[in-house]
């Protein structure tokens, strides 16, 4: 032992280390990593729960987006009938409104037409009296109502 003269030290140096790593694992590390698996078994199940969840919550909001898109197509056309009745009624309402105008024109001009034929009844029968009395104005004297004839 001359040539290795710590052998002795080594060697109880390195059973010291043996027993050490022996012992850390079994009371230290052992635990520890035991209790780090557990943390990311549990990471991982939440995890998954996660995705499970938010799978749901998509599925569940294409649901709903489904729905008001069918409601406003179904609005819209609920409002397009009453646009399309509105014009309808808008359309027959101008339409008596025309008739009614056309009514009360027609009238007017029939009036009209009644008051030209009474005001040239009127003018033809004053026109011997009216030339009477423009003659005897511009002639001084009377005039008769053989002599206008």
């Amino acid at each position: 032992m001359d040539n290795f003269p710590h052998l002795p030290t080594m060697l109880l140096v390195a059973a010291a280390v043996i027993a050490l790593v022996f012992i850390l694992n079994r009371w230290l590390f052992g635990p520890l990593n035991a209790i780090l698996a557990q943390r990311q078994n549990e990471i991982d199940t939440a995890r998954a729960e996660f995705d499970t969840a938010q799978r749901v919550q998509n599925e569940r909001l294409e649901a709903v987006e489904a729905r008001v898109a069918e409601g406003r197509k179904e609005s819209f056309a609920i409002r397009e009938q009453a646009h399309g009745e509105a014009r309808e009624h808008r359309d027959q309402a101008l339409a008596a409104a025309r008739e009614d105008a056309a009514k009360e024109i027609e009238g007017a001009r029939a009036e009209i037409t009644q008051q030209i034929d009474d005001a040239r009844t009127q003018l033809e029968s004053d026109a011997d009296e009216i030339a009477r009395t423009i003659a005897e104005r511009v002639l001084g004297r009377t005039v008769g109502a053989e002599g206008s004839k």
